[in-house]
Parts: C-alpha cells; structure tokens; sequence
C-alpha cells in the first residue's frame, strides 16, 4: 500500500526539444531515467523504452499513480506524443496528470546545477523555429525549488532576445544559445564576470532532478492535459499552399479546419461564447 502522504509510483515524461526523458520515481525516490536521441524516432521509442522500464521494474504501466508531462513550449510532434501516452495511461490505470513547463525545467536546472542563491536571475531562450525564439525571465528561489518565472513567454527574434537579455546581471541558458552562437557567445561567453549575462550554454536539455522536482510541485489533475504552444502551427501557416496542392480550395479548406477544431469527442461542438 502507498502511504497517503507519498506520490506512490510517478511517471515523468519531456520530449519537448530533441530528446525524449523518461523518469520514474516511488515517492520521490528515482528508480529509473533513460534519455534518447533520436526525435525522428520518438513516437516508436516512447513506448518501447517505457514497456522496457516497467519489465525490469516488474510494474504494469497501469500502476503509476501520478504523471507528469512536459507541455511545451517546444516540438508540436514531442509534446503531443508524450501528452497522447499520458492521456492513454490515465484511461487504462488511476493517475492523475500534471503539466510542467519545459521553460521552467530548464531555469531550475541552471538553478541546481549552479546553485544559485535566492532571487539570482536567470533568462532561459529556446530555439522556436527560424528567425524565432522563446525568451522567458525566472528567479532562483535556491538550488532545491522550482525557478520562479517573473514574466510570460515571449516570441520574438534572436536580434531581440539579445538585446532584451544584453543589459541584465543574469544567467542565460537554452537551445538558442547553440542556434545562433555568432550572436550570443561573442559578447557573453565569459561566464567569471561579475555583473551581465552570464552564458551557460551547456544546459540544453532539463536534467532528471529538475524534471523530478517540477513533478514534485507539480498540480494533478483526473483529466487530459492541453498542449502549451507558443508559436503558429506551421502546417496551419501553410495551409493555403497544402489545399492548392492538393486540389482543394483554401477558404473552404480553412473553415474545415475550424470547424473540426471546435469539434469535442463524439463529434459534439465547443460552447459558442
């Protein structure tokens, strides 16, 4: 029996950027992690790794208790894979699921690996797509809580990443950095100054104890978790050209699309405000 006060088996779930993450912990204890590199693989690799992870656990997948999932922002691909896994080991066990932001994972492991003291900022920036990254502002509350974030996302250019993050006594860490690293590294790669950004540009994926952490704090809910995108969907972008090429008409295709996204499971329609 899982005492009342303890998380009982908990799945941790990331593939937000690149690299799929699998933790499992029993009331806070880390039993398994494993990474993989191969995001071109991931929708075959999740679940084969998991079932993998449970063998040699001898647990069923449907005996996790809790689930925690990185909802973005990052890879629409990663992340709807890893919410579809989550949402179909809630429907076959008993756990509850919790969302965690990528953002966040990233600023508190900069926080942890760093052990950065209270209120030290940190600026994380990921890569979105070209000409575009996601710049987000935290503040470590210390080496064994959550970074705090102090404003939303941002979608902006590199150009103005830097030069929002260029005047700031700060940390800065995230796949943008490796990006374009003719335009942060010249002016921040020394890391030993006293005052500025200070580059950390080996923190480019969430470590397992920052993913562990978030999913410690982390708020569960009985229900499916909802995707935080950030950028515009590029095949929605396109979709003009996509109908065109496939004989169709772009307005009609258009309000299809619309229509189907107002769609709810068993073909019901979204309240109209």
């Amino acid at each position: 029996m899982t005492p009342d006060n303890g998380t009982g088996l908990e799945l941790v779930l990331n593939a937000a950027e690149g690299c799929l993450q699998i933790a499992v912990t029993e009331n806070e204890g880390l039993l398994a992690f494993e990474e993989w590199f191969q995001p071109a693989q991931a929708t075959e690799t999740l679940a084969w790794a998991l079932d993998g992870i449970c063998h040699r656990l001898d647990m069923a997948p449907a005996s996790f208790r809790r689930i925690a999932c990185v909802t973005g922002p990052g890879s629409f691909t990663g992340i709807r894979l890893v919410l579809s896994t989550a949402a179909a080991l809630r429907r076959a066990g008993r756990a509850m699921l919790g969302p965690l932001d990528y953002m966040q994972a990233l600023a508190t492991t900069a926080a942890m690996n760093l052990y950065l003291l209270y209120r030290q900022k940190i600026w994380v920036l990921t890569h979105a797509r070209r000409d575009l990254v996601h710049a987000r502002p935290f503040i470590s509350l210390g080496p064994i809580i959550p970074a705090c974030p102090t404003a939303e996302i941002a979608l902006i250019s590199p150009e103005d990443a830097r030069s929002l993050v260029d005047a700031d006594d700060c940390f800065v860490c995230g796949s943008a950095l490796a990006r374009y690293p003719g335009l942060f590294e010249p002016s921040w790669a020394n890391f030993a100054r006293e005052k500025g950004p200070r580059l950390v540009s080996a923190i480019t994926r969430p470590s397992p104890g920052s993913l562990c952490l978030l999913a410690r704090h982390a708020d569960y809910f009985d229900e499916d978790l909802e995707p935080l995108y950030v950028r515009p969907c590029d095949a929605v972008e396109n979709l003009p050209q996509i109908a065109e090429k496939m004989n169709r008409d772009p307005q009609e295709t258009a309000a299809d699309l619309e229509r189907m996204l107002q769609r709810l499971p068993g073909g019901r329609q979204k309240d109209q405000e």
